[in-house]
């Protein structure tokens, strides 16, 4: 049996990650918790929905203690990585965050539209038959609209956080 025809080359499976990411684009922040993972068996209570939840970018002097790490990339942006920083941190009880490290990137692509069809309805001529009656007729016209490939370009931001909790 041939294999190589059934296995999927480089470009295929960077369109599979591509395609990955995509759908993970389409995620709700609530979502990211798949991508925490706790240090401890250690259960704390959530925080509420309000609690602030600072993100700082080294560990605070003060005394503090890791319970869990959020590492992801997504195609979603900033604003959407905090927002899932802050999500994990409340339903983990950590008191803040420490963000590791953040990296963005370019990522390209071809995007194929596939030819499609449209039928288009025309009014076709109207006639009298031989008692003076007057017909109408609707006529479907194809409208042939040829496929095209163009190149696009996104923003692939990562991030890697570690979770806290202060010592008291």
């Amino acid at each position: 049996m041939n294999w190589r025809k059934y296995s999927m080359g480089l470009a295929g499976r960077w369109l599979a990650a591509v395609a990955t990411l995509a759908l993970a684009g389409c995620a709700s922040v609530s979502s990211t918790a798949q991508f925490y993972f706790p240090y401890t068996n250690e259960m704390r209570p959530p925080k509420p929905k309000d609690a602030p939840i600072p993100i700082f970018e080294k560990a605070p002097r003060s005394s503090h203690k890791a319970i869990g790490r959020l590492a992801f990339s997504t195609t979603e942006g900033w604003g959407f990585l905090r927002k899932s920083m802050e999500y994990n941190a409340r339903q983990n009880g950590a008191d803040a965050v420490v963000l590791r490290s953040a990296d963005a990137r370019e990522r390209s692509a071809l995007v194929r539209v596939p030819a499609s069809y449209d039928w288009v309805p025309v009014s076709g001529p109207a006639w009298r038959d031989k008692k003076g009656r007057v017909y109408y007729s609707t006529t479907y016209l194809p409208i042939y609209h040829p496929g095209y490939t163009y190149p696009t370009t996104w923003t692939v931001t990562s991030i890697d956080a570690e979770m806290i909790v202060f010592k008291k």
